[in-house]
């Protein structure tokens, strides 16, 4: 099949392809046909996934209980190595899966020119 990338055409389809097998599973990509919205739904839906990453990053871990100052203390320290230590391509398998969930549809109707 001839290429349908005409803004992204530096981008390789197999490399869309294991992004989209990544978020989807390994039978995912094989059915998708590359174009340009493909490649523009794949980056928004990694980007969001990302940003999800970050914000989770910010939410204090729950205590079940009452926290005490000692808690809140410890838990703030954790927070602040969280960001300090995370790195732009991590992503949270929560995140990455709630972006899977709403970017499949879309990114399926996008491989069939719709």
């Amino acid at each position: 099949m001839a290429s349908q990338l005409k803004e992204y055409k530096e981008i390789s389809p197999s490399t869309i392809k294991a992004i989209l097998n990544s978020f989807f599973g390994s039978n995912f990509g094989v059915r998708i046909n590359i174009n340009d919205k493909v490649v523009k739904l794949t980056w928004d839906m990694v980007s969001s996934s990302q940003q999800c990453s970050k914000l989770m990053d910010m939410v204090p871990r729950p205590s079940g209980f009452i926290p005490s100052s000692g808690y809140i203390v410890k838990q703030l320290t954790k927070l602040a190595k969280r960001i300090i230590n995370s790195k732009d391509d991590e992503i949270y398998l929560i995140c990455k899966k709630w972006s899977a969930y709403q970017y499949s549809r879309k990114i399926q109707m996008a491989s069939n020119g719709l």
